[in-house]
């Protein structure tokens, strides 16, 4: 094991290779076209030419720079970017793209910024002088493209004799594509918002796990992006960096008016705790906060929860932590919530009472009692998200019911509140979909042990997912569209019912039924989630509510679970709507196979 990564215990001896592809690993490290790994060549003309990737300690931003040398002829020497994962940019026509450089050079030169289509045709391109001064040199610039790219490219090129180093470089839409003046794709935020999301939490594997967990420390987020010179080894990528860091996840909340609870290390010191929470909520007068309005943002961003670490397990260390965030965030803001990242799991044994986690968790309870602020502890369980966890014999283990249930025994009128932030699946199927549905069925039934409930990996890359193959909204570099567990959540936000009705169902394990009604009891909706690979007819007796017999019917489902939605049949699993007569009583209804049904009845 070196530097947190596991090597494969298999090895592909270097002969092995095919003789092309030996060639392009011997060039990329020891010839003249070493080229960061996300970046292509780029060159036209007769022209003599050097790419290195220099490693001398002296990078502007992690631990190597790309020098591009236009040695000797007449031409163009340069390298293009492709976007995430080489899957292309989309450029619209007549529409106003920026961005920032950092590039230094030793001598005076004129470089070239272009937008270019999938062909490699130029669509934009202007020149920008360098001063040559021997400093990372900021150059701003603006491109309007005079035709469209699905997956297009971005190229940084020299056209005569000279040298360079690139040290950052960032493209965004201009405001047209953007929120807020935020560097918040509009596709992106219009995503969320149509599916409803009203709480929203950072943190993850970036907090702590991978080589370079001492970066993820807030100071070193802030300011303008290229500015954030602190990249970090993470548990989901060797490249990351502080481009999307918590500053903008405060602004995401804001313009989707959503909920937000910022992760953060545990090995914060108290004087940084203090600073961040009166940066984020703090008046203009106060230090941090003018530094706050200084970047951009006069009002206080009003966050009320700060999560410690993620997914941790009780100990007097971390006990001690969250004390340490909650007395010193209160001394920026008294109401601020600290929140715990804590994973309980199905197996009864674990924080059970009894248990060393349990009289723990019991002593957190009582310091935050004795400080007169009970209601400011918060608990983070994650909860799993594969079919079958919602009968699993552990569920409210897991979900934090049963320590929320006994902790009240212990302290009387206390009732912990419960924000399970994270369902994780390994997977963005139906089979996930229906998982969800499940889940979302049940946890209704539970609801008022619930403040807030969340879904890991919302936004995924298609085909290219890391790690965990479970994101909700898939994207391209030209199109966004939603997985079938993403329409669920849209459908519940949308026509969303407050009250829980007493229901039952002959057998739970094949369907699952929930129904709610609104508060002036004319709206009847019932939730069903067929888990059997058989359409399955129930006789539905309706008591005390008198309807009009005819149903609206939203369902999604009823094929194979493991069909998804791609990117060239993106509406293969989608809701569907019909309507139903209904009797008053012992009505029947057929509900397809692994489906997710919800009927909705008036008086």
């Amino acid at each position: 094991m070196i530097s947190g990564y596991r090597f494969p215990t298999r090895f592909m001896v270097f002969d092995s290779i095919p003789a092309p592809i030996q060639q392009i690993m011997l060039e990329r490290i020891n010839g003249n076209e070493q080229i960061s790994k996300f970046w292509s060549k780029l060159t036209g003309g007769d022209v003599r030419y050097d790419y290195k990737l220099v490693r001398d300690g002296k990078a502007y931003m992690g631990r190597q720079t790309q020098a591009i040398h236009f040695i000797s002829g007449s031409g163009e020497v340069g390298i293009t970017n492709h976007g995430l994962y080489r899957m292309g940019i989309h450029f619209e026509s007549g529409k106003l793209y920026d961005g920032i450089l950092r590039v230094k050079a030793d001598k005076p030169a004129t470089l070239y910024i272009s937008l270019r289509n999938e062909e490699g045709k130029v669509l934009a391109e202007k020149p920008y002088q360098i001063k040559g001064d021997g400093t990372y040199e900021k150059v701003e610039f603006e491109l309007t493209p005079n035709g469209t790219a699905l997956e297009g490219s971005f190229g940084i090129s020299l056209k005569s004799p000279g040298q360079i180093e690139l040290g950052f470089a960032f493209l965004q839409p201009g405001e047209w594509g953007r929120v807020n003046g935020y560097p918040l794709r509009k596709t992106f935020v219009d995503a969320l918002k149509k599916q409803g999301i009203t709480a929203i939490r950072y943190n993850g594997s970036m907090v702590d796990v991978g080589a370079d967990t001492y970066n993820y420390r807030w100071k070193k987020m802030l300011g303008p992006i290229d500015e954030r010179r602190v990249t970090y080894r993470s548990g989901f990528s060797p490249y990351a960096t502080h481009s999307f860091a918590f500053v903008e996840m405060l602004q995401l909340a804001e313009v989707i008016n959503a909920e937000c609870i910022i992760g953060m290390s545990m090995d914060e010191t108290s004087e940084d705790i203090r600073d961040f929470v009166e940066y984020v909520n703090g008046p203009v007068t106060s230090k941090w906060g003018s530094l706050r309005a200084q970047h951009g943002h006069p009002e206080p961003y009003n966050l009320k929860y700060i999560q410690v670490d993620n997914e941790r397990t009780m100990t007097p260390g971390y006990l001690e932590c969250m004390k340490k965030f909650a007395l010193a965030a209160w001394e920026a803001d008294p109401e601020m919530t600290i929140m715990t990242s804590l994973n309980i799991g199905t197996d009864k044994g674990s924080y059970a009472r009894g248990t060393r986690e349990y009289e723990l968790s019991a002593q957190m309870v009582q310091w935050f009692i004795e400080q007169g602020k009970p209601d400011k502890v918060a608990w983070d369980p994650h909860y799993g998200g594969w079919l079958g966890f919602a009968t699993d014999p552990g569920f409210t283990h897991e979900m934090g019911i049963d320590l929320q249930e006994d902790l009240a025994k212990d302290f009387p009128g206390f009732k912990l509140n419960l924000h399970p932030m994270e369902e994780n699946g390994s997977r963005c199927d139906w089979d996930r979909g229906l998982a969800h549905a499940h889940n979302w069925n049940k946890l209704q039934r539970y609801a008022d042990h619930f403040q807030m409930l969340g879904t890991a990996n919302t936004f995924q890359p298609h085909g290219l997912h890391y790690m965990w193959d479970q994101g909700r909204i898939h994207y391209n570099a030209h199109s966004i569209w939603f997985q079938p567990s993403a329409y669920i959540d849209e459908e519940m936000s949308r026509n969303w019912l407050p009250n829980v009705m007493q229901t039952g169902s002959s057998d739970e394990k094949i369907l699952d039924i929930t129904a709610k009604m609104d508060e002036s009891g004319k709206t009847l909706a019932i939730y069903v989630a067929n888990l059997s690979d058989q359409p399955q007819t129930a006789i539905l007796d309706i008591t005390d509510f008198n309807h009009k017999g005819k149903a609206q019917v939203w369902t999604i489902g009823g094929c194979a679970l493991d069909e998804t939605n791609t990117d060239t049949n993106m509406f293969n699993v989608v809701p569907k709507t019909s309507r139903a007569n209904l009797a008053r009583k012992n009505a029947k209804y057929t509900f397809p196979k692994y489906s997710y049904t919800i009927i909705t009845l008036s008086r």
